[in-house]
């Protein structure tokens, strides 16, 4: 068993940056999507393939995103004789390692491929949380084949408006063996912290504030 600290910024690891998008309690998921074998449709790299096709979404139980345990490999789609168009930066991901729980996952700088004029990282926020909204609010939406979930039903029941879809950031964090281990590296990074501060202060000349 692995022990992480999410709650400090200091112990994420570069480069495990990724993008998430929850309704509620819920998380955004691929379910939905749809194959088909349309060689008049599915062309380029996808024509003789099963191509994973379509913007449907759904939606699956939280999954725990502030552990490193949401992570697991990509699934690979060439290897396994599928196309699928990621040209936006997203892709599924399965926890379990099972095409049974799916999540919309997306890169890091996939918003800039969303943002209409400048670099503007809440405009285009709003721009995918709204592209999403109207997908899950889409009567024709097909239902989440897992667990028979109707988007527009649980966003009823719950109650759920746009304002409850948001995006937002998850890293991978440091790992250790053991909690003691992780404990003494959180009391390291504490007693660091703290004393910058003193030097900070000792710095400061007699009668200034701090």
């Amino acid at each position: 068993m692995k022990y992480v600290e999410t709650g400090i910024p200091a112990f994420r690891l570069e480069d495990s940056e990724l993008l998430y998008m929850t309704l509620g309690e819920w998380v955004v998921s691929f379910e939905g999507y749809k194959h088909c074998w349309d060689n008049k449709r599915t062309l380029g790299p996808a024509r003789g393939k099963q191509e994973w096709s379509g913007a449907k979404l759904g939606l699956t139980e939280q999954c725990d995103f502030m552990s490193n345990n949401w992570h697991s490999p990509r699934f690979d789609f060439k290897k396994n004789g599928y196309y699928f168009d990621s040209s936006i930066g997203d892709y599924p991901f399965c926890p379990a390692e099972t095409w049974e729980d799916r999540y919309m996952l997306w890169e890091p700088d996939a918003w800039k491929t969303n943002r209409t004029i400048g670099n503007n990282w809440w405009s285009s926020k709003v721009q995918m949380e709204e592209s999403v909204w109207k997908q899950l609010t889409d009567p024709y939406n097909p239902i989440n084949v897992a667990n028979e979930i109707k988007p527009l039903e649980v966003i009823k029941n719950c109650d759920l408006t746009q304002d409850d879809l948001s995006l937002e950031t998850i890293y991978l964090y440091k790992e250790w063996d053991s909690r003691e281990q992780c404990n003494e590296a959180v009391k390291s990074y504490h007693i660091n912290n703290l004393e910058k501060q003193i030097e900070r202060i000792e710095a400061i000349p007699y009668g200034k504030g701090i």
